[in-house]
């Protein structure tokens, strides 16, 4: 198969357009150039998946850093709620407080204060616990 090549020259003149033969290494060269191409763009997905890699174990590190820091704020936040209760609450057994107050720390806090039943305002504040926890101790304390 060959190939037609003109000149500027040829074509002012009116000339014959000029027929140059492949040369028999052009196809030879093509696939050597696609190979390399080939070559480059596997080189190129490496590089992006090791850069891919990199990111996700720098994006990990930082996850669980700061999954470490939410750990010890809630962990600090529980301290300081159960610090908040009377003592003689806190060193009452998990079995007896769940027996005779159900789970609900507002209830045990006013049996040992003795506020149940005076029908007055409360002096002291007690939060009461949030529905979403009583239902998950409930459906704790069945499965038990």
């Amino acid at each position: 198969m060959s190939t037609v090549a003109t000149s500027p020259l040829a074509e002012g003149n009116g000339q014959e357009e000029c027929h140059t033969p492949k040369s028999p290494g052009g196809r030879a060269a093509r696939a050597q150039n696609k190979h390399r191409q080939r070559q480059l763009a596997e080189e190129q997905r490496q590089a992006m998946i090791e850069n891919f890699d990199l990111e996700v174990e720098d994006k990990i590190r930082a996850m669980m850093a700061q999954l470490e820091a939410d750990k010890m704020d809630l962990q600090l936040r529980a301290d300081c709620e159960i610090a908040q209760l009377p003592k003689c609450v806190r060193d009452m057994p998990l079995k007896a407080f769940m027996r005779e107050y159900g789970g609900d720390v507002s209830a045990a806090v006013r049996g040992v204060l003795g506020l149940d039943g005076q029908g007055c305002c409360d002096p002291v504040s007690v939060p009461e616990t949030p529905l979403v926890i009583r239902a998950r101790r409930k459906a704790a304390a069945h499965r038990k």
